[in-house]
């Protein structure tokens, strides 16, 4: 499975990433808790007792330290140029974003019932929505010689071990995100499908 266009918005949504990272660097540094608050990282007493639910959106673009960001973009370069010439640039940024909204939702949740406090930042739970398309592209007939099942699952399998290994990295996020990536991109193939079929 070759790209046909040039991903516009993966590119764009790399660059993003990284002038925001860029900002942070010089405003005091990326690895600092405060400078990510400042920012519009998510922290749970922020988003609900304070009423900052634009945190679940800003956190998105956020990342500690340049190795959290380059995995990020890394595969996000690798998987997103994919995906977005196979669902379209609408269909790509609609799962990109509400993925990432899921993750960090899904993390609020978790965290108001465990009574936990962190601060979460990175773009990972959108990511992971992205990566999640990996197995509606083993569905396709046109693509799954591209994307075999088998090497679907050891792929996202591999994606999703470090955060079980690493208490510091927010797996919550990873786990929100990829299954609404999922429930959306099998939403939108099942009605492409189907639309073709009539």
């Amino acid at each position: 499975m070759r790209t046909k266009n040039i991903p516009v918005l993966t590119y764009t949504l790399i660059a993003i990433n990284v002038i925001i990272f860029l900002i942070e660097t010089a405003f005091g540094g990326s690895d600092s808790s405060e400078v990510a608050i400042k920012f519009g990282a998510q922290t749970t007493p922020l988003v609900l007792e304070q009423g900052e639910w634009f945190r679940l959106f800003t956190a998105m673009f956020l990342h500690f330290g340049f190795e959290h960001l380059f995995g990020n973009m890394v595969a996000l370069f690798a998987i997103g140029t994919y995906v977005e010439e196979y669902f379209g640039k609408l269909k790509f940024v609609i799962i990109y974003i509400t993925s990432g909204l899921a993750g960090n939702l899904f993390t609020l949740l978790i965290e108001k019932n465990t009574g936990a406090n962190t601060v979460s930042a990175g773009a990972s739970g959108a990511v992971f929505g992205i990566v999640s398309c990996i197995l509606i592209f083993a569905l396709d007939r046109r693509t799954r010689a591209y994307f075999p099942i088998n090497r679907a699952i050891v792929g996202i399998a591999l994606m999703f071990i470090p955060g079980i290994l690493d208490k510091s990295i927010n797996f919550y996020a990873h786990i929100g995100g990829f299954l609404m990536g999922l429930l959306l991109s099998y939403t939108f193939y099942y009605f492409k499908k189907n639309k073709n079929h009539i």
